[in-house]
């Protein structure tokens, strides 16, 4: 539903919550951001799978855990996964999404 009527438009500015109207003013500012698709698969990837999405052999993926850029997480004893979203941050260039 579009207002058409300029006044009716300014109070349904008014009439807006505040996250709305900063949601608007952000727009207005050019600092709108895309929509963030909604993420499906696993939260958990396999050291196999991350090294392969990240484009790195195995031996570089355990050398970012070392180093601190990714964190492992140990599902059982000498089983460990990496978190998808932080492998994802990495490769978005949004390190230490941790």
């Amino acid at each position: 539903m579009t207002a058409t009527n300029p006044n009716e438009r300014l109070m349904r500015f008014l009439q807006a919550t505040p996250e709305q109207q900063s949601a608007i003013d952000r727009i207005l500012e050019g600092k709108t951001e895309a929509e963030a698709k909604p993420r499906t698969g696993p939260l958990l990837l396999g050291m196999g799978p991350a090294a392969k999405y990240l484009g790195v052999s195995r031996g570089t993926l355990y050398r970012m855990i070392q180093a601190g850029k990714l964190k492992r997480v140990e599902i059982l004893p000498g089983s460990s996964r990496v978190r998808r979203e932080d492998v994802e941050a990495i490769v978005e260039g949004k390190e230490g999404a941790q």
